[in-house]
């Protein structure tokens, strides 16, 4: 009996930071490209982030350390940064508030969007430099409005 307890401590345990998991319910603010260098590594099973995530920095030149998220919970927002595109989002599925993409000057299209397949509220886009959407061809609902 008492092996088999622990045959099934181990399978559970195993399970458990095996699969992705919530995180973050309080969300999560980058302002450096090591803040996102750093998070696979500070939250290694992190894919479901359940509060709001802001990307705000000069500094953020790529996204490739957050490709493990699938859902965010609250609200992203990506503003003031040097991104190109957002190829280490690809992974990303849902945004279940609203999607706000706001003066990033080096993004001329949504490449790293092609997973977003659920907007849960708005979708703001200002960008003066954007000249397509491409990157949201996925993209199916959007609850809310868009902008």
């Amino acid at each position: 009996m008492k092996k088999l307890f622990v045959l099934l401590l181990s399978v559970f345990t195993f399970y458990l930071f095996t699969y992705s998991q919530g995180c973050l319910p309080e969300g999560i603010g980058f302002t450096t490209q090591q803040q996102i260098d750093e998070f696979p590594l500070i939250y290694p099973n992190c894919s479901d982030i359940e509060g709001s995530v802001l990307i705000l920095g000069n500094d953020i030149t790529n996204l490739d350390g957050l490709i493990n998220i699938q859902t965010i919970g609250g609200e992203l927002i990506i503003s003031s940064n040097s991104l190109a595109n957002l190829f280490g989002l690809g992974n990303l599925s849902l945004v279940d508030s609203t999607l706000s993409i706001t003066n990033c000057t080096n993004l001329y299209n949504l490449e790293g969007l092609n997973n977003l397949n659920s907007i849960g509220g708005e979708l703001h886009i200002w960008n003066s430099q954007l000249t397509d959407l491409t990157g949201l061809e996925g993209l199916t609902k959007i609850f809310g409005n868009w902008i």
